[in-house]
């Protein structure tokens, strides 16, 4: 089994980086327009992108979204993202440490505290995996091993349908999150993986005690894709394509969010599927998300090199500078009443 899932890991990492499994239609949001303010009367110096996450002081509001976990090949990565998100002072959100509850021989891939002893580390475990027997302990083994600030609670239904051999029993999952968040030492997040959580997912959530959802909307890498890519035949290869571009965006849900109060709360909102840069991290932010999250950017950029990944985060938060000081936005809670231009 362990092994096999070694395969599989594999096999994501080289789709995700070779192949084309971006959905075909963005997160949506290029349609939200800022002001521009010609006169800010602030300095550019002024600006300040620094928030608290999980305890902790970010430089700017952005994590290195889950991606991989428990291959030789993705232990250089994690370590490599690592050292990136210390260096840069962002959270780093692990893959799923599935195979390291199964094989603990392949546990030093989520050891990573040593290498980045200040940040955010999240440590993650699929839904499927939380529900079935042992379920809570080994959530809680996860966050043992990755010393870790949060949980992570992956829901890909969509995905395991498409998987050969795939978790499709999820009845009972509801109950197994309301008892994690009540016996968890550490927050617990929830998040999808690139088709979405909608307003109806959203409220169950937040009735479940869920006080960190990452939304993962639609626009970004497609797991549906990948799987599709990994079909064993062309018959089931043909059932995975139609689900390509299942989903729903996150601007979409982030906007149903604003405009329905039943769903206003203090739980805090994880923008992530289909970010491509500091300016889409300071949209997502306007509309309600308290930071942003991706994983093709950067794990393409750490496999070219140390470097590489640097200069993408630097620029990132290069960008989200920029769009703060031409929205006279000095720090983050202006930046979330900047005016925009379809509101005029």
């Amino acid at each position: 089994m362990s092994e096999s899932i070694t395969d599989r890991k594999k096999q994501h990492l080289i789709i995700a980086a070779r192949d084309d499994v971006q959905m075909g239609q963005s997160a949506g949001l290029e349609t939200v327009r800022f002001e521009p303010r010609a006169l800010p009367e602030i300095d550019f110096d002024e600006v300040s992108t620094r928030c608290t996450f999980l305890g902790k002081t970010l430089s700017q509001p952005l994590m290195i979204a889950s991606m991989s976990g428990g291959t030789e090949e993705s232990q250089q990565l994690n370590e490599r993202l690592a050292q990136a998100a210390e260096q840069h002072q962002i959270a780093l959100a692990l893959g799923s440490m599935r195979i390291a509850i199964e094989h603990t021989a392949k546990r030093g891939a989520f050891e990573l505290r040593q290498i980045a002893p200040t940040i955010p580390i999240l440590a993650n475990l699929g839904g499927a995996q939380l529900r079935a027997q042992q379920g809570l302990a080994n959530a809680l083994k996860c966050i043992e091993i990755a010393q870790a600030d949060a949980l992570v609670i992956h829901l890909n239904p969509l995905q395991e349908a498409l998987q050969q051999g795939g978790d499709t029993q999820w009845r009972g999952l509801a109950a197994a999150l309301r008892q994690l968040v009540a016996e968890s030492p550490v927050p617990v997040v929830v998040k999808e993986v690139g088709h979405g959580i909608g307003p109806t997912t959203f409220r169950q959530l937040l009735d479940l005690g869920v006080q960190y959802i990452d939304l993962a909307g639609s626009g970004g890498t497609s797991w549906a894709a990948i799987e599709t890519k990994r079909a064993n035949t062309v018959h089931q290869a043909a059932i995975g394509e139609v689900f390509h571009n299942f989903g729903i965006t996150l601007t979409e849900t982030l906007t149903a969010i604003a405009s329905t109060p039943s769903l206003h709360s203090d739980a805090q909102i994880i923008a992530s599927g289909g970010l491509r840069s500091g300016l889409d991290v300071a949209r997502a932010i306007r509309l309600g998300a308290h930071i942003g999250s991706a994983a093709s950017p950067f794990l393409k950029a750490a496999q070219t090199g140390q470097q590489a990944l640097s200069d993408v985060i630097e620029q990132w938060h290069e960008q989200l500078r920029i769009t703060c000081f031409i929205t006279a936005s000095a720090n983050l809670e202006a930046l979330r009443r900047a005016p925009l231009i379809e509101s005029l």
